[in-house]
């Protein structure tokens, strides 16, 4: 029977194939606008579904709409049962202006041990780590007793209408499993005891838009006076966003492990996480932001709109906020909060736009023993004994909301090199590019990962 140590030689063995196939991915320009027709996800698929299919593993692409195809494939086990979901999605985010870039952003070039080019990090690196893990697994013949299911979705990047939500409301049944794997962790944390941990994110926060109108009355802008002036109005809930308060949230399974490893001896409170907050930002900026960002809603005024014409006073203004909710706060929360925030205004409104509804895995409870077997495949990909693993939470969005009601442990993992520099991956940026040695180290993950959980012992 084939080893765990032998399927992670395996992926050393196959490091050009794995290198390639992640640039044939970048080198597609499935550019996501957001304004349909786009995305062009099919051919991506096609690459994807064509390489497996060359290893015998049969694998579809279902449309969603047109060219916007999403790739599912698996391998079976003798019983079926646990099922281990490997989820990604092949769309990328546009290029504003390619005469910025270094290299060509869909050349997929490589340089200074870095594949460059736009969904080089986000994600097209994951969807070929995890698909290599399905055709090493099972060139290997790893006899399972579980099920691997690969799924590489359209649209995340819009907010997965056309992908996984998609999916999830056609074909559940392709997709419900036991645990999974997605983008949204995996980074590193030097710890004050010179530790290293990764962050093993359980969850997401939710990302709503919040659109106010302030309305006024126009007029001749010659007569000022004899108007009401919605800009003018529109001041004071701007000056209430700029400093609203919001509530504290603590939750010691998330923050206690992170504050140990960031040097906090004393437990975090909603009463003293500001202070300690601010502590720990003068140590490291990373790590005070972070905390921040974990603990609390975020409102921020990103946008505003008003007028038609210079010459006329303005009769309507729009403010539109961005919104990060934590798992446990719905619309409901949102709502209240708002409220709260304009009562008394006249004439003041607001609409609330989701994109991404929140959501959370549990850590402890069924999540434990994955997360044990998370930690496990990752030491075994790296060869060290000396890691930490620690819950964290993504404050952007990913695909994982959409299908928790499907696979209840999905976690945000898929770990960077230690001797990688983070500060060069610039997902959604000028120069976006993934080092090698992290590809290679997350498909190691994840065959170790999938033999650990899946494999008949």
């Amino acid at each position: 029977m084939t080893t765990r140590e032998a399927l992670l030689a395996s992926v050393d063995a196959a490091r050009e194939e794995i290198i390639a196939l992640c640039q044939a991915l970048v080198r597609v320009p499935s550019i996501n606008t957001g304004v349909m027709p786009t995305g062009n996800e099919t051919p991506a698929a096609e690459i994807v579904r064509d390489k497996l299919a060359a290893e015998g593993i049969a694998a579809e692409i279902l449309e969603s709409a047109p060219n916007r195809g999403n790739v599912i494939a698996r391998l079976s086990g003798s019983a079926g049962v646990p099922r281990l979901l490997y989820l990604s999605h092949t769309d990328v985010v546009p290029v504003e202006d390619e005469a910025a870039w270094t290299y060509p952003p869909f050349g997929a070039e490589i340089h200074d041990g870095r594949i460059y080019g736009r969904g080089s990090n986000d994600m097209k690196n994951t969807v070929a780590a995890e698909a290599m893990a399905l055709i090493l697994l099972k060139r290997a013949g790893v006899p399972l007793r579980g099920e691997l299911i690969f799924a590489a979705g359209a649209d995340e990047e819009s907010g997965g209408e056309w992908g996984f939500a998609w999916l999830a409301k056609h074909h559940p049944d392709k997709l419900r499993a036991d645990f999974g794997i997605n983008e949204g962790g995996g980074a590193l944390v030097h710890a004050d005891d010179g530790r290293l941990a990764y962050l093993v994110n359980t969850g997401e926060k939710g990302r709503l838009e919040i659109v106010i109108t302030v309305k006024g009355r126009g007029y001749h802008a010659s007569q000022p006076w004899r108007a009401d002036n919605a800009v003018y109005k529109s001041q004071e809930v701007v000056r209430r966003i700029a400093t609203y308060e919001p509530e504290r949230h603590v939750d010691p399974i998330l923050i206690g492990p992170l504050a140990a490893l960031y040097g906090v001896s004393e437990p975090i409170t909603a009463e003293n996480v500001d202070r300690i907050a601010a502590e720990l930002d003068e140590r490291n900026p990373n790590w005070g932001s972070s905390l921040k960002a974990m603990t609390r809603m975020t409102l921020v005024a990103s946008m505003i709109n008003a007028g038609v014409k210079s010459n006329s006073v303005a009769e309507s203004c729009t403010i539109t906020c961005d919104v990060r909710t934590l798992p446990h706060q719905d619309e409901g929360y949102v709502h209240d909060q708002l409220s709260r925030l304009l009562a008394g205004l006249d004439g003041v409104s607001f609409i609330i736009n989701y994109t991404a509804v929140p959501s959370a895995s549990p850590y402890d409870g069924p999540g434990a023993a994955f997360a044990e077997r998370v930690g496990a495949a990752t030491r075994a990909a790296l060869g060290r004994d000396d890691l930490a693993f620690v819950p964290g939470l993504t404050v952007g969005f990913t695909d994982s909301r959409l299908v928790r009601h499907l696979c209840p442990v999905i976690y945000g993992f898929l770990p960077s090199h230690p001797d990688a520099d983070p500060s060069k991956g610039g997902a959604h940026n000028i120069n976006e590019s993934t080092d090698i040695a992290s590809l290679l180290l997350s498909t190691k993950m994840l065959v170790a990962l999938a033999y650990d959980t899946l494999a008949e012992q």
